[in-house]
């Protein structure tokens, strides 16, 4: 067996946990917030998603390329001060961002539900994560550079499992707020959690942020990663507040939440593949000393996906009826239909996003976003065109041709 099909193996057999308490989680929000609370629930994280990106400034892939660099070179002192200045930039850039959020919140309420900031109060709760989340993932840079893949998997697995207990106290307690206080607990988990476990892979003196290692430098060589990966992920994220805001609009805020439960589910499996390329793939292709090895690397990814894929989303679309009132409740059986459309195209996006990668670790960071923005245009177009006709069936449908005619400007690209 390969090294990646090594990492997927582990970060399957964590995703398989993490399915298991997201089906718990999910139940447990479909039942007591029914499906307009499972709406609106889902636009506050789209809402927050954005908003961790921008404080995290898109740095991710940079900082994970950089300290895997300095730690295959047994540079340990440029990999220490990588990690301090990431860690105290990001950590003032998402407490910022988090207190101009909640400075805006009805401004932002409105924006995303049309609700003239009757919502704002949530918003303020979910921005609260925001330094937690960001620091959290210093950590699981450092545990991907060093491709510590046990100690990453057990750091998400203790995560998921803890959070569980957490949702379940608060939902009940308190409703959608208590959901929205849940996530915090998440991320307050995970960091936790990963800084143990990254104390474990690396010496504590490397992984401690300390203000006398701070480099600009650092933060600069950064930067050219952060634009892409900022653009990027905002990119897909605005996507889906603006699709949603839409249905929220239209339709009304129970159709948004089976349309984002569909995708929540359509998407769940692709957890240990999106894993597997940040914890292993992406930091093995930035290490390729040659094309040729490149190319080997892609070509396995590639192989071991198209084996795992299409059986998988096979079984979930025979069984999307009976699965939706198991995981969720009768209100979310009309979710099913979605699959059919969703699942084919998940096929086509984890296709682009293999090849995407290898884009990022050579530096063609133009090629990656104008792609990328390319196809978030298609969706909202094809989207804009079908909603008023199909509902959201037509959206699932533009869902699926855009990212068939994503995976094909990047085959043709890459």
């Amino acid at each position: 067996m390969s090294s990646l099909a090594r990492a997927i193996a582990l970060f399957t057999g964590s995703s398989f946990i993490g399915t298991l308490t997201q089906i718990a989680k999910g139940k447990l929000s479909a039942l007591i917030l029914g499906a307009d609370g499972v709406g609106i629930l889902n636009q506050l994280v789209s809402l927050w998603s954005l908003f961790s990106v921008v404080a995290g400034m898109g740095f991710y892939n940079g900082i994970v390329r950089h300290l895997s660099q300095s730690w295959s070179a047994d540079d340990r002192d440029n990999f220490s001060r990588q990690v301090s200045s990431s860690f105290i930039f990001l950590s003032f850039t998402s407490l910022m961002l988090a207190g101009a959020g909640c400075i805006f919140s009805a401004y932002l309420s409105h924006l995303i539900f049309a609700d003239h900031g009757e919502r704002a109060e949530l918003i303020c709760l979910i921005l609260l994560s925001l330094p937690i989340f960001t620091a959290g993932q210093i950590y699981r840079a450092i545990l991907n550079a060093t491709r510590s893949v046990n100690h990453l998997v057990r750091a998400r697995i203790a995560a998921d499992v803890s959070s569980v207990v957490v949702l379940a106290i608060l939902i009940l307690l308190w409703d959608l707020r208590g959901a929205v206080l849940s996530y915090i607990g998440l991320h307050l988990l995970f960091l936790s959690f990963s800084i143990w476990f990254a104390t474990k892979a690396v010496r504590t003196d490397l992984i401690s942020p300390q203000p006398a290692k701070f480099d600009w430098s650092h933060i600069r060589k950064n930067a050219g990663y952060g634009l892409n990966g900022l653009i990027m992920v905002a990119a897909g994220i605005l996507t889906t507040l603006c699709i949603s805001r839409w249905i929220i609009e239209e339709l009304g805020p129970a159709q948004n939440g089976i349309f984002s439960t569909a995708i929540k589910v359509g998407t769940v499996y692709l957890g240990a593949l999106s894993a597997a390329a940040s914890g292993y793939y992406f930091p093995t292709l930035v290490a390729s000393k040659n094309n040729q090895e490149l190319h080997h690397h892609i070509n396995d990814a590639l192989s071991l996906y198209f084996y795992i894929v299409p059986p998988i989303a096979v079984i979930l679309m025979t069984g999307g009826d009976i699965m939706m009132i198991i995981l969720f409740s009768n209100e979310f059986i009309p979710a099913a239909a979605l699959l059919l459309l969703l699942l084919p195209g998940d096929l086509f996006r984890i296709t682009s996003e293999t090849l995407n990668l290898p884009l990022i670790a050579q530096n063609k960071l133009i090629q990656c976003t104008v792609l990328y923005i390319t196809w978030a245009l298609l969706y909202i177009f094809i989207s804009y065109i079908m909603m008023p006709q199909f509902g959201i069936i037509g959206i699932a449908f533009a869902y699926l041709i855009s990212h068939i005619i994503n995976s094909f400007l990047h085959l043709t690209i890459a």
